[in-house]
């Protein structure tokens, strides 16, 4: 059963067109990710949905009931900005108890769910902390709490992990993954950041200037990408024409070879060998013109291939991906 649904979507800025045709659902306890470069239209997507501006055309659907209409308190929808939008000036329970007090609920009830918000998302014993005494991790977390502790129906993320350093990234994707899925909350998910979409979502939509190229699970967007943008964008890829077909190989599953593998093969040189710790990368310059990059599992060893080795550029039939012409 679809939670969120969004139908022939569509906005406008005069002659300027963000979003054009989306049609998207997102099921139940589903984690939800939009992703593409930046100016694709997700951000724009994801302020349609909670009602941050209105749509031109198309509707939106929240648990059934038609919402482009309603103003963003009447959504049942909780947000997470990229900068997390806290008020300096009140404690992080303060914050956290903001959208509690906006819908008048009972003074013993709002500190009950503060208090349970706040333990769910580990910062039992900072409330009193105001978000310049906190981390960025912790501001996060007190940004999350806000948006759940109203228990809505769908849970928007815009790039929440965008202003993290590189290690906090990686462990709070983890931490927001797990909780959602302990909570089962339908979840948007907004990034231009693929390691992100491929760890945290259960399907993930690709986007590309205002409309949706494909949307699947994960390892369906990355083994079987269906347009060129989608194979480019996600991972990265090796394109060659073939028989009048576009062959895309993933460098890690391409291979170097002495002598031609059955599937795809090209004769070429090594121009340059790259050390990235846990793989090495080589480049090679391709007979009749074209590049390509092999990547390879470093086993400690010296690199078998040096700059100026002729060899063959392999891939096994199962490894070369046919994109369709569009």
């Amino acid at each position: 059963m679809a939670e969120l649904r969004l139908a022939g979507l569509e906005k406008r800025y005069g002659s300027t067109v963000a979003v054009v045709g989306v049609d998207l659902e997102v099921r139940e306890g589903e984690f939800m990710t939009l992703l593409g470069p930046s100016g694709c239209g997700k951000t724009t997507t994801l302020g349609l949905i909670a009602g941050f501006f209105a749509p031109t055309h198309g509707e939106i659907y929240v648990d059934g009931r038609a919402v482009a209409g309603l103003p963003p308190f009447r959504r049942d929808i909780g947000v997470v900005f990229q900068d997390y939008a806290l008020f300096p000036h009140l404690t992080a329970a303060q914050n956290v108890a903001f959208g509690l007090r906006m819908r008048n609920l009972p003074a013993p009830d709002i500190a009950a769910r503060v208090r349970e918000a706040l333990e769910l998302v580990q910062l039992s014993g900072l409330g009193e902390r105001r978000p310049l005494e906190l981390s960025g991790g912790q501001r996060q977390r007190v940004a999350l709490a806000r948006a759940l502790v109203i228990r809505p129906t769908v849970l928007l993320l815009d790039e929440p992990l965008s202003n993290l350093d590189l290690k906090l990234r990686e462990e709070m994707r983890v931490e927001i993954a797990a909780l959602q899925r302990r909570l089962r909350i339908t979840t948007v998910f907004v990034t231009h950041d693929q390691g992100e979409a491929l760890v945290m979502s259960d399907r993930i939509a690709v986007m590309n200037a205002g409309r949706i190229e494909q949307v699947g699970a994960p390892a369906q967007i990355y083994e079987r990408p269906a347009t060129r943008f989608v194979a480019e964008f996600i991972g990265r890829m090796n394109f060659y024409s073939h028989g009048g077909r576009l062959i895309a190989i993933r460098p890690e599953r391409a291979k170097l070879t002495e002598a031609p593998a059955d599937g795809f093969a090209r004769r070429g040189t090594v121009k340059q060998v790259l050390y990235l710790g846990a793989t090495l990368e080589y480049h090679l310059e391709l007979e009749g013109g074209g590049r390509a990059i092999v990547e390879a599992p470093n086993d400690g060893a010296a690199p078998r291939y040096g700059a100026g080795a002729a060899v063959w550029f392999s891939a096994a039939r199962e490894n070369c991906y046919e994109i369709p012409a569009r």
